[in-house]
């Protein structure tokens, strides 16, 4: 019984990237949960971007920049790894029309079918690693977007002032009404008694 090699040109072996138990493509640890980048030891996350203002000797806008390089390269090697690993499914699913004397066999068959498989799981991580950095990002946009929560909190107060105005003149028409309604008792009371 013959064993599978594991270094056979072309088949996912210990170290491809994304493969179970090897390292990943960058921001993306060995079990493929995403990882937001870091900087000096501070996570680039939500409330990262903070966090590393506030650690930092460097000025804010260095940080961010540092910050926006990590995701841009993140990206990069993400869509490069989705690229890769499509262009190897395509190779090793091609057939060579030409030369119809060569004959897949089932060694062949499976040890093609490995290789798909690994390089659709370099896919899916990918992919997942993207969704993620578009989840992080949304995140850090509305947890750091200090206009719009300024915006938001001066339309909201704002809408607050409105409507205490119309409830304290709402309590004044009350009090009124309750005045004159108690004036009336007690005037129809005194011509009663008299």
């Amino acid at each position: 019984m013959a064993s599978r090699p594991t270094g056979a040109p072309g088949l996912p072996g210990p170290g491809v990237p994304g493969v179970a138990g090897a390292s990943g493509p960058a921001g993306v640890n060995p079990q493929g949960a995403p990882q937001p980048p870091t900087i000096g030891g501070i996570g680039a996350g939500p409330g990262g971007a903070a966090a590393a203002a506030a650690g930092t000797r460097k000025p804010n806008l260095s940080a961010l920049q540092e910050i926006e390089e990590k995701y841009n390269k993140r990206l990069d090697d993400d869509i490069s790894q989705l690229m890769e690993s499509f262009g190897d499914i395509v190779k090793v699913a091609s057939i060579n029309y030409n030369d119809t004397s060569i004959s897949k066999d089932k060694y062949k068959l499976a040890q093609e079918s490995y290789q798909i498989q690994g390089r659709a799981t370099n896919i899916v991580s990918s992919a997942e690693s993207l969704l993620a950095m578009v989840t992080e990002l949304k995140q850090t946009l509305l947890l750091n977007d200090t206009t719009t929560l300024a915006q938001i909190a001066a339309t909201r107060q704002q809408e607050l002032a409105t409507r205490k105005t119309a409830v304290k003149q709402r309590v004044v028409g009350l009090k009124e009404e309750v005045d004159r309604t108690i004036w009336e008792l007690e005037k129809a009371c005194y011509e009663s008694s008299s």
